[in-house]
């Protein structure tokens, strides 16, 4: 039976309505300032789900994930008509079933098939500058040693830009990713294991020493990390599956689902959130 267009619009915001009233703290809102998406066939997204739905057409799972503000992305798998929305979107994967849309290019992933517009070329400006400073980058390590400043930055690279132009003064910086955040450093210090962090020193002055501190797992309950991790297996509970990360020098965190006995290792993991049923661990030394 073909639908008329005002019963499939009120179909579409009766499939919106449950999936706010199915899924804790995820509110209705209205359309965003655009709706335009680029896509990604052939993908299956990476990041925190805020919603899934099952919806019987790909337009339509698009068209919801538009009138959601905190909606960045979405895929659709086309077997079971399975619409996930994403509230951020930290990395993708080929999938033969699926199809996917994001607001915003995805990093370090094959170009969209609807790219944006390449800029408008600028008239060449020769000047002659000092060789840029280059730094050493340190995943999963923190420094020790106080800050000289600290502000918002979107990633490690932001991070390593502002530390570079801050001059001299500048000579190491840390990023932590979970908060999104940036230190700047006048001293190098000490490594240390922190899986939220990533730290640069300026090459010229060699990697710094590592700590000798103990290693401690720190626990996040009800947390699950983002990423698809580089080991999954079955364990039979949380205490095991911390033990298979210990016995893994490459794993630095891990997550484990209660109800399916899944136990992921990852060694560099996406930020944190909430996830009922899912306790998760890194390593770290303080």
């Amino acid at each position: 039976m073909r639908l008329t267009k005002n019963r499939q619009a009120r179909l579409l915001f009766g499939v919106a309505f449950a999936a706010a009233a199915l899924w804790p703290g995820i509110q209705t809102a209205g359309a965003q300032s655009t709706d335009v998406f680029f896509d990604y066939p052939q993908t299956m997204l990476n990041g925190p789900v805020s919603a899934t739905v099952t919806i019987p057409v790909l337009e339509s799972c698009r068209r919801l994930c538009s009138t959601r503000s905190g909606c960045i992305g979405f895929d659709y798998s086309s077997p079971g008509g399975l619409c996930r929305l994403f509230s951020a979107v930290v990395g993708a994967g080929d999938s033969q079933d699926h199809t996917a849309g994001a607001r915003s290019l995805i990093p370090g992933y094959r170009p969209p098939i609807n790219p944006p517009a390449p800029p408008a070329p600028v008239p060449e400006v020769v000047a002659v500058q000092p060789p840029p400073v280059s730094f050493s980058r340190f995943l999963n390590r923190d420094l020790t040693g106080g800050s000289i400043a600290s502000m918002a930055a979107q990633d490690a690279d932001q991070c390593e830009a502002i530390c570079r132009t801050t001059g001299p003064s500048c000579r190491a910086y840390t990023y932590d990713a979970w908060n999104r955040k940036c230190f700047l450093k006048g001293e190098t210090g000490q490594l240390l294991m922190n899986a939220r962090a990533t730290s640069g020193v300026i090459s010229d002055l060699g990697a710094p020493r590592s700590s000798g501190a103990p290693v401690h797992m720190e626990y996040f309950n009800s947390k699950a990390f983002s990423g698809n991790g580089f080991r999954v297996l079955a364990s039979p509970n949380r205490d095991a599956c911390a033990n298979e990360c210990w016995n893994v020098e490459q794993c630095v965190a891990f997550g484990f689902t209660v109800s399916q006995r899944r136990c992921v290792l990852f060694d560099q993991p996406g930020e944190y959130f909430s996830s009922r049923g899912t306790d998760s661990g890194a390593k770290r030394q303080n």
